[in-house]
């Protein structure tokens, strides 16, 4: 198992990320037995969470397939980080108890279109399609962070929104190379 720099900050941040997760579920549970209104905001929250997972999963399978058909270096490497953050978000929101809908259309027909490209042509459609697919990403988190009132979710958000960005620029600048 690899013990570098990038992994070790990647299980932190995984391990504090379903944590505070989990303990805000927690939380938002028992306050929502106490309280209607809370109830509906828990409400809000899931159905942000859900589309969230759904963006999520569209980028993990994306990303699954780019490392069996890139061909360029640089695109295989951010594939194989993009495809390890996502399933630990998905394992964490599942945890959260969120409901994960069908793919949309949208997402099943990028997913069909990557797997009939190959070479220089798979690995632009497939930066363009992670920095289109963050961007959404970006709005949906930034939507759940602003809707939600449970302090721990909001934190958690606020730090997945730093790697939403991050991973933004970046495919931005690698598809610029390309």
């Amino acid at each position: 198992m690899k013990t570098t720099k990038t992994n070790t900050r990647r299980d932190f941040l995984a391990t504090s990320i379903k944590t505070a997760m989990v303990l805000g579920a927690g939380a938002s549970i028992v306050s929502n037995a106490l309280n209607p209104i809370a109830a509906l905001a828990q409400s809000a929250d899931l159905t942000l969470q859900a589309k969230i997972a759904v963006l999520g999963t569209a980028s993990l399978q994306t990303s699954q397939l780019a490392l069996t058909k890139a061909s360029n270096p640089d695109v295989k490497l951010f594939a194989k980080f993009e495809a390890a953050e996502q399933e630990v978000m998905g394992k964490i929101l599942k945890d959260m108890g969120t409901p994960t809908p069908a793919p949309s259309e949208e997402r099943k027909a990028m997913l069909s279109k990557l797997q009939t490209l190959s070479g220089a042509a798979f690995d632009k459609a497939f930066m363009q399609g992670q920095v289109d697919t963050h961007k959404k990403l970006k709005d949906a988190v930034s939507a759940l962070m602003n809707a939600s009132s449970n302090k721990h979710i909001k934190n958690v958000t606020a730090l997945a929104l730093a790697t939403i960005q991050e991973h933004t620029e970046r495919g931005q600048m690698l598809l610029g190379k390309l």
